[in-house]
């Protein structure tokens, strides 16, 4: 098993051609430079069953591929292109994989058949209305004993939390609904998750926060 590093990371996704533009191109190799993928891989043990909500062009997924031995691979997404983008990564791959496109709002009831859910700056992403009850139906379909790994921007360091604002403008054309790491505790616990650990960390100008919860 390859040894978790951020420049191992980054030198994992230079070596594969990705299907996508430039800018995409240079936020998917790069980005673990600015947010801690080395410390949430250090998450999933061997043979795990993952699925990621919101998985993107499958970067971490694939990077779970490469580092973690997973038996299972899942994830889902809004943007077809993304899905497609996703599926030239984890084809490279013998493990099962199926990812595939929803609609935002009804996450698939098999992700009761997966170990460890992750969610990594997605949630900000929801529209406000949607947040609380997005969570509450992952807590609903994810099985007993699964685990939840949790990233997102901390709304509770605002000067910090600006630069991820102008970040999704740029990139994203829109702004961000994040929430402070103390408030995702809070609603979480309501819902029922049962927080295993907390960890904050500034990499460069992005306040991240990790919550790792299992049901």
């Amino acid at each position: 098993m390859q040894v978790i590093t951020t420049e191992n990371l980054v030198k994992t996704l230079k070596k594969h051609n990705l299907s996508t533009s430039f800018t995409n191109k240079l936020k998917i190799v790069y980005r673990p430079y600015i947010c801690p993928f080395d410390k949430l891989l250090a998450q999933i043990p061997p043979q795990s069953k993952v699925f990621d909500i919101g998985c993107g062009s499958g970067m971490f997924l694939f990077l779970v591929g490469e580092f973690c031995s997973p038996a299972l691979l899942g994830g889902i997404e809004i943007s077809a292109e993304l899905i497609k983008n996703a599926e030239i990564l984890l084809n490279k791959f013998d493990t099962k994989h199926a990812v595939s496109v929803y609609d935002g709002t009804n996450i698939p009831d098999d992700i009761n058949n997966y170990d460890i859910l992750v969610m990594i700056d997605v949630l900000h992403h929801i529209p406000v209305v949607m947040q609380e009850a997005f969570l509450a139906q992952i807590y609903q379909k994810m099985k007993v004993g699964a685990k939840f790994i949790f990233k997102d921007i901390d709304a509770g360091q605002p000067f910090w939390c600006t630069f991820n604002k102008i970040h999704d403008l740029v990139f994203s054309q829109e702004i961000g609904n994040e929430w402070s790491c103390d408030s995702f505790i809070e609603k979480s616990k309501k819902i029922g998750f049962k927080i295993e650990s907390t960890e904050k960390q500034r990499t460069f100008v992005y306040p991240h926060y990790t919550v790792i919860m299992t049901k």
